[in-house]
């Protein structure tokens, strides 16, 4: 029979994967007075997982994407910008300014809790440059749906791509963000600063082996933190989220028998 395989770049290539846990925080956030900010990070994969027979399966050599935001409860973006923030140093136990907030993607074995390399390419359909995803400042924000992003992969208007750009980036030297109070954004490294991290073309590293059988069934968990700057080269992890254990197949689709073939034979016609 012949298969039909979606482009790369196809909108059906698109479908949210699995929830993410509560938002676990691990060092209190203060504001100037002291008082205690409760983060909460909101991130989403938009393509690259299926549920098969109870289970989120990827594929290795298939690219996903996620996406994430984060907010603070009860905290608006204009009371945020407009104040400075502080942990207490766990080495120190002093009060120690955040410079700018973060975020970031990593990955870990759901078995041993070891680390797992993800990559992440460029545009180019070359064998470009790979790099370990960023971590992106960002500042806190809403989080576009599913079809923004979806509709986002593929754009290539420039008045679209103005409007997009309002929605995932915060310009400091926007003039019509001159009336803002914006103390607390003026540490952050650039103008244009990121409200949603959008993390694309991303592959589990080759390292991964399956040829041991052992592995066939190894589980994997995407890690989402919300990161505190103390300064631009060292951040602490301040709070973080993580997906249930995910199945990341070694080989493409077709390979594995039965309902699983199948179902991704209908997803992809």
């Amino acid at each position: 029979s012949s298969k039909k395989k979606l482009a790369p770049r196809s909108s059906l290539q698109f479908k949210v994967g699995p929830q993410f846990t509560p938002t676990f925080v691990q060092h209190a956030i203060l504001n100037s007075k002291g008082e205690q900010l409760t983060p909460v990070l909101t991130p989403r994969i938009d393509r690259g997982f299926e549920r098969i027979d109870n289970e989120w399966v990827g594929y290795k050599r298939n690219y996903f994407t996620l996406v994430s935001s984060y907010y603070f409860e009860n905290l608006s973006f204009l009371t945020f910008a407009a104040d400075d923030h502080y942990i207490i140093n766990p080495e120190t136990n002093l009060k120690t300014k955040i410079k700018y907030f973060g975020i970031r993607l990593t990955s870990k074995c759901a078995d041993d809790g070891t680390n797992v390399t993800l990559v992440q390419h460029t545009a180019k359909r070359d064998r470009g440059p790979q790099f370990e995803p960023p971590t992106h400042p960002a500042v806190p924000s809403d989080l576009p749906d599913h079809n923004i992003i979806r509709e986002a992969a593929n754009v290539r208007n420039t008045s679209k791509i103005a409007k997009l750009n309002r929605i995932f980036f915060f310009d400091r030297d926007d003039k019509s963000n001159d009336e803002l109070k914006i103390k607390g954004l003026l540490e952050y490294p650039t103008d244009k600063i990121i409200k949603v991290a959008r993390y694309e073309r991303i592959q589990f590293s080759s390292s991964i082996n399956y040829k041991k059988p052992a592995l066939n069934n190894k589980r994997f968990k995407l890690i989402v933190e919300l990161v505190g700057f103390i300064d631009s080269s060292s951040c602490l992890s301040l709070a973080y989220t993580e997906t249930p254990p995910l199945i990341v197949r070694g080989r493409s689709p077709s390979n594995y028998q039965g309902r699983e073939a199948d179902q991704y034979q209908s997803d992809t016609q």
